[in-house]
């Protein structure tokens, strides 16, 4: 019973496809804190710490001293200073799960065990998420081969166990018990009953409840999609054929560095020339070749398919509704969407269609003025039609640019702006810690500590900032440790179950693990595991050369996204960790991270850039993309297409997923679909995303109706700051995501979550200034 925990909100793929949900305290204040009743629109004032965040992260790295002695462990865990230790670990952490695992299921024998059953279903979730998301980060970013191999074996064997409980009868009956017996019921508070009820629903959602021949095909059927899944994914990312150019149909190419190579290089060998989709040269040919010709052909390249792509694919849909139809569920989607904000495929096509609705009219017309450029550019008689080869030549995307003009921002500028603005809104603030020897993987990696100005450290963020060789592209956010209360955690009942000295090592070893990272928060009871967080991103590293790493827009805006997730793990605090920060509702998990790129549109917040918080008054610099209703209607049309793939008709015998692409962009595309094409095998996030790929769509919506309603006209009002703490970070996945939204916006209308709520989403405006990330 996993939650959203590992890499960046929704992208979750390789792990078991159901939850087993998963997955030092000292007092310090910020050097210069706000009152909650400060006044609006006084600029932050500087702080010490901002000024050693920008000297610490814009100079070159320098390698700490290792010792030969004691080095600390990967997050100061002493257990975790070897590879060989970590599967030592994943062992003992394995054999103190059977042994919880027993506890639970002969809870019966005890009334009072009974009670205890919710948090002790809890541990055991975050006892295996805990080594399980740590095993997930050192295999993508750590960068000694040896580490990763035994990530790899503590992964699969952990994630094999973790299946195991997830169809286990004796727990799920235990659970049915408590749910069962009104006076324990009655002893659960909001958040214990919300925990049970994601236990139970993910149990049934896993076949608990099947005959054995069954429920023994069901677990086949979540075997061979994870494996077909990564293996789509692996056959998804692997280059095309190249495209086969003339010469002579590169007559014009625009001039430019690249374009008088390619040119130049043509007219030079007269040869025909490769070109390999996703290149810089493919790139240059569709946004500046006027020729029509080479422009299709490197269009049909990108977009073909092996027979085993598409195979994979089908297979994958197929044994999704396969194991849908086990459980009693028409098709896959209504599975998966059972405990969504959607609630059901029905709610997700009136939030798509009133999109549609919304979006088509501004599509269209963006889509006029480029068959009108072609006309003009071609001689033709009036609209001709747009091909999909057509667009990034008639309408080249331009880069992201900032809403006035704004000097270099480097990496340690960003991150000052990023903790001025959490101090502004919610009185957090990030501070440099540092890092002992063996504490981090790589010598580049930076380690934040969170500080809440009433309750003092509330995590720690390490950050691997830097591209290097090995490592992984693009940005990530993995929740390594959950938040969750552990003094109620009666680790000493578990003692009773040991069977052997062997037994009680094993939950030894695992305590140790369990037990760093703990504090007392002021103005709460008990004690609480604090939360820690990785944000991976490829900036370039800074040098002496070249000074320190300087940003590009696209980039600030990554780390703005990235940090939101961040400071939902951070701030998210409840006593499950099964409901913590992102440990939410797929299509509600991306809300605060969407609403912080909203912030990059505020000259106000960008005045946090410049230590000396002086208000910008530059010309504005924004441009608006004329064809982006454009690609937001291609999104809508992915979110219609996912919901298609994991409807009933996948258990159609005629079922081809190419064929129903081509059949969705006859019936709703606005350009043509070209034949020929299958670029649904590119489309990675079928896998991960599996009938929820509208979720992004969907809370971008919500995202910019916040932004308009509640912080807009001004940003850095700390009553507002606290109200989105209070209402929407702090709760996890703990309450409805409807009722928070409704209470936020002041709509009570919205609480239910129906058909009516799905579609009036889908009337409200999706920005324009933001741009579209997954």
């Amino acid at each position: 019973m996993f939650p959203s925990a590992g890499r960046s909100a929704l992208t979750r793929a390789s792990k078991p496809p159901f939850r087993f949900r998963g997955c030092l305290y000292a007092k310090r204040r910020a050097s210069v804190q706000l009152s909650k009743s400060a006044p609006r629109n006084v600029p932050v004032p500087p702080s010490a710490d901002d000024a050693v965040i920008i000297s610490e992260l814009d100079r070159p790295s320098t390698s700490y001293a290792s010792s030969p002695l004691s080095p600390t462990g990967l997050f100061r865990h002493n257990i975790l200073t070897t590879p060989i230790q970590f599967k030592l670990l994943a062992d003992a952490t394995q054999r103190r799960a059977e042994i919880l695992t027993e506890r639970i299921v002969r809870a019966r024998e005890s009334r009072e065990e009974l009670y205890k059953v919710v948090k002790n279903l809890d541990r055991l979730s975050d006892m295996l998420c805990g080594v399980i998301d740590l095993a997930e980060l050192i295999r993508n970013t750590h960068p000694d081969r040896v580490w990763v191999e035994h990530a790899e074996l503590v992964y699969d064997q952990l994630c094999q166990f973790m299946n195991v409980l997830n169809t286990h009868t004796g727990l799920y009956e235990v659970l049915s018990t408590v749910l069962s017996d009104p006076d324990i019921v009655k002893s659960l508070d909001a958040e214990a009953r919300e925990t049970a009820l994601i236990f139970w629903r993910d149990f049934e959602k896993s076949g608990v409840n099947l005959p054995p021949a069954q429920r023994e095909h069901f677990v086949s059927l979540s075997s061979e999609i994870l494996s077909i899944g990564r293996e789509f994914m692996m056959e998804s990312s692997k280059p095309r054929p190249p495209a086969i150019i003339k010469p002579m149909e590169l007559r014009g190419l625009k001039d430019g560095g690249m374009g008088m190579r390619i040119r130049l290089q043509a007219d030079a060998t007269q040869r025909d020339m490769l070109v390999y989709p996703g290149s810089p040269q493919a790139q240059m040919i569709m946004t500046s070749a006027p020729e029509e010709e080479p422009r299709r052909k490197v269009y049909m390249a990108s977009n073909s398919s092996t027979e085993k792509q598409v195979y994979l694919l089908d297979r994958m849909l197929q044994a999704r509704g396969e194991i849908a139809r086990l459980v009693g569920k028409e098709s896959y989607a209504a599975m998966a969407l059972s405990d969504k904000m959607a609630k059901c495929p029905e709610n997700v096509n009136h939030f798509i269609n009133a999109l549609l609705d919304h979006t088509s009219p501004y599509a269209r017309r963006a889509l006029r003025a480029l068959s009108i450029r072609k006309q003009a550019h071609l001689n033709t008689s009036p609209f001709p039609i747009i091909q999909a080869w057509d667009r990034d030549y008639y309408c080249p995307p331009e880069p992201p640019a900032p809403p006035v003009s704004l000097p270099s921002l480097t990496l340690g500028t960003v991150f000052m702006g990023l903790s001025r603005l959490f101090r502004a809104l919610y009185g957090v603030t990030l501070r440099l810690s540092d890092v002992a020897p063996g504490e981090a993987w790589h010598k580049d990696v930076k380690k934040l500590e969170v500080v809440d100005e009433e309750q003092g450290i509330l995590g720690w963020i390490y950050a691997d900032l830097f591209a290097r060789r090995g490592k992984p592209s693009g940005a990530a956010h993995y929740t390594v440790r959950c938040s969750r209360r552990t003094d109620h955690d009666d680790v000493h009942g578990d003692l009773a179950f040991a069977q052997d000295q062997r037994d009680r090592d094993a939950i030894e070893i695992a305590k140790s693990f369990d037990s760093v990272h703990r504090s007392r928060i002021p103005g709460r009871q008990g004690v609480f595991q604090l939360p820690l967080v990785v944000l991976v991103c490829e900036f370039s590293r800074p040098s002496a050369r070249s000074g320190p790493t300087t940003l590009a827009w696209h980039e600030v805006v990554t780390l703005f996204h990235e940090m939101g997730h961040a400071m939902h793990s951070m701030i998210g605090r409840t006593e499950y960790q099964n409901v913590s920060g992102t440990r939410c509702a797929t299509d509600f998990v991306e809300l605060p991270s969407i609403l912080m790129e909203h912030f990059l549109n505020s000259p106000t917040v960008l005045s946090l850039f410049d230590i000396s918080g002086k208000p910008i008054r530059q010309v504005a610099n924004h441009h608006e993309d004329p064809c982006r209703s454009i690609d937001t209607h291609t999104q809508i049309l992915l979110a219609a297409l996912d919901q298609i793939y994991h409807s009933p008709a996948v258990m159609q015998d005629d079922f081809n997923s190419t064929t129903a692409l081509a059949k969705l962009y006859e019936t709703r595309g606005l350009i043509p679909y070209v034949p020929g094409t299958s670029w649904q095998t590119q489309f990675g996030h079928l896998f991960g995303y599996g009938a929820t790929y509208y979720s992004y769509l969907f809370d971008r919506a919500i995202a910019s109706r916040v932004w308009r309603n509640l912080f807009s006209h001004d940003p850095l009002n700390r009553e507002t700051g606290e109200r989105f703490k209070n209402e929407i970070l702090q709760h996890g996945g703990a309450k409805d995501p409807w009722e928070m939204v409704s209470t936020l916006l002041n709509e009570p209308g919205m609480a239910g979550g129906d058909a009516e709520a799905m579609a009036e989403v889908g009337r409200w405006k999706i920005e324009d200034e933001v741009p579209t990330r997954h």
